[in-house]
């Protein structure tokens, strides 16, 4: 006699931000049936009511306290990121988080150590490594393409000055951001997907890290234009946030990285920009990706067109590779990926969050990579603080520093 495997009872915490995976799990095959949605907002969780069998809830004590609920999805403001997941490994429940996972190092050696303490799943959901192009790379890497990796750049560019203010004009938590810590504020998008690559946390480890950042003027420029009753705004000294930052990341094995996080300048959204080179292929995804006629680039050493000196003279479309490299997740899940949000993101990220509980294995974006990742923000100020001098990256997957 087969029966049929148990569900998990899935809750979100977050309606607003955290809506891409109420839909995904309402129309995944992923085994997760959603069964709460909380969020303090009444208005977030007006358009949820009547759903069969989805309880509403205004206060996240009353998710961690439904027996009914296995795991709960954070997708709450960043700032609370931390303490709510280890609040809720705490009350048993496992946690898929929304990026990032800490903003600060102690919250993150407490994060780590809830997970081993308790023994739940935690992942991160850090949708852009699930990204179809990102994961035929990955694919490629995987098979020797492109040989000994040393350099990649990851960009998180995306005007998001809007969400700095409230519809009464008062700041919400990102315009709220605390001024020591703004900086490579939001690195997870450009870092995570290139750390997947170079194996971090695996046959790699982040080694040292710097940072710079711009002056400020987007946000205030904003502010002139869209609130002029807030005269405050309108001076670049109120705000603490940069309009670009810059970070240049050291591995243990000697490869380089560079990431750019932007999410004040006046410029149309780059979802992903990254760049890998290794001694055997390159890759770069463009300005403007996704746009008519622009596509992944790569060039593959014996394969892709060379000059009379052996030497690289033209990119190819990484979609002529399709055929032979494309990943088997996206080759199997196409259909159902493509409906989803971020890419196909948030199916897959769903699929695995399920799989690595019921398989009871790591996550694919475990906590170690998770607050790795997040880790660049606090070290990005210290960096700063500094005059901008290397700060070394600890590693999350060894005893924590007395």
């Amino acid at each position: 006699m087969t029966t049929t495997p148990k569900k998990l009872r899935f809750a979100v915490v977050g309606a607003g931000r955290g809506k891409t995976f109420i839909n995904a799990a309402q129309n995944s095959d992923s085994g997760i049936e959603l069964v709460a949605i909380c969020d303090q907002n009444e208005a977030a969780l007006e358009k949820w009511k009547g759903h069969d069998g989805v309880r509403l809830y205004h206060d996240f004590a009353q998710v961690l306290n439904d027996p009914d609920v296995d795991a709960v999805c954070i997708a709450t403001p960043v700032p609370i990121h931390a303490r709510q997941s280890i609040a809720a490994l705490e009350a048993g429940k496992h946690v898929l988080s929304e990026v990032t996972a800490c903003y600060t190092l102690e919250e993150g050696w407490d994060l780590i150590a809830a997970v081993e303490r308790t023994g739940l799943t935690y992942m991160m959901a850090e949708n852009y490594c699930y990204i179809a192009a990102v994961m035929q790379v990955q694919n490629m890497v995987d098979q020797g393409v492109f040989g000994e990796l040393t350099y990649a750049s990851g960009s998180y560019i995306h005007d998001c000055r809007n969400l700095f203010f409230g519809g009464n004009g008062d700041l919400t938590w990102r315009g709220n951001l605390r001024h020591d810590l703004v900086a490579c504020t939001y690195p997870t998008h450009s870092l995570g997907p290139v750390a997947r690559w170079l194996g971090i946390n695996r046959t790699d480890f982040l080694a040292t890290t710097a940072t710079w950042q711009s002056k400020s003027r987007a946000v205030a420029d904003y502010a002139k234009r869209n609130l002029p009753d807030r005269a405050e705004y309108a001076a670049d000294a109120f705000w603490p946030h940069p309009d670009t930052s810059t970070t240049s990341i050291r591995t243990q094995n000697g490869a380089l990285i560079d990431i750019r996080v932007d999410f004040a300048s006046a410029r149309p959204h780059h979802m992903t920009r990254y760049e890998l080179q290794g001694t055997k292929a390159a890759f770069a995804l463009p300005d403007g990706v996704g746009a008519p006629g622009i596509d992944p680039l790569i060039w593959i050493q014996d394969r892709s067109p060379t000059n009379k000196r052996g030497i690289a003279e033209q990119w190819e479309p990484l979609s002529n590779y399709q055929e032979e490299f494309e990943h088997p997740l996206w080759k199997e899940h196409r259909e159902r990926a493509e409906k989803a949000g971020h890419g196909g993101g948030d199916y897959f990220i769903l699929r695995e969050f399920a799989a690595s509980i019921a398989e009871n294995r790591l996550p694919l974006i475990d906590v170690y990579d998770a607050v790795t990742w997040s880790s660049i923000t606090p070290l990005s100020a210290e960096s700063i603080a500094k005059g901008n001098v290397p700060v070394t990256v600890p590693n999350f997957k060894e005893a924590r520093p007395k």
